[in-house]
């Protein structure tokens, strides 16, 4: 399926740079996308990579990072229901972990998925902490867990 159209309208960044093109799962603590990794071939920072042997042009770390919070930011607004128009905002606090497993090769789609282990509110704000796990062609590319929290900012 298409990324929601609310999450169009509500996102924290515009679609060039959220780098997931489809949502194939969604659940209250369960969110799967699709990175449709030939989409990146003409990307700055797939361009700027120099190929060696064993080396391949690949999805780097950066956009894979960008994508946990492409994910998050989607759950946060079609699960969650936390609407940037109603002054929710939010961001990434921690990286508790993560591991790189492999090169995502350019191509062949990657699955993203999102997993909360813990959602807690505190004081009107929510803190969220994630599981990801991409992978590519049956192989684990990225795997890390991380939180992020979100909060209702009032108009001045």
């Amino acid at each position: 399926m298409a990324i929601p159209e609310l999450f169009t309208s509500e996102s924290l960044y515009t679609p060039d740079q959220w780098f997931v093109h489809d949502i194939v799962e969604t659940g209250e603590r369960h969110m799967v996308g699709i990175c449709d990794t030939s989409e990146l071939a003409s990307h700055p920072l797939v361009v700027a990579q120099r190929s060696w042997p064993g080396q391949p042009k690949h999805v780097p770390g950066a956009i894979m990072v960008q994508i946990t919070g492409t994910l998050g930011n989607i759950h946060a607004v079609t699960v969650l229901n936390l609407r940037m128009t109603d002054g929710w905002v939010g961001f990434g606090t921690n990286i508790l972990d993560a591991r790189f497993r492999g090169l995502g090769r350019i191509g062949p789609p990657l699955r993203c998925e999102l997993k909360v282990e813990e959602l807690r509110e505190l004081k009107g704000q929510l803190f969220v902490t994630y599981e990801f796990r991409f992978g590519q062609e049956g192989r684990a590319i990225y795997k890390s867990r991380q939180r992020a929290s979100w909060s209702r900012v009032q108009a001045s």
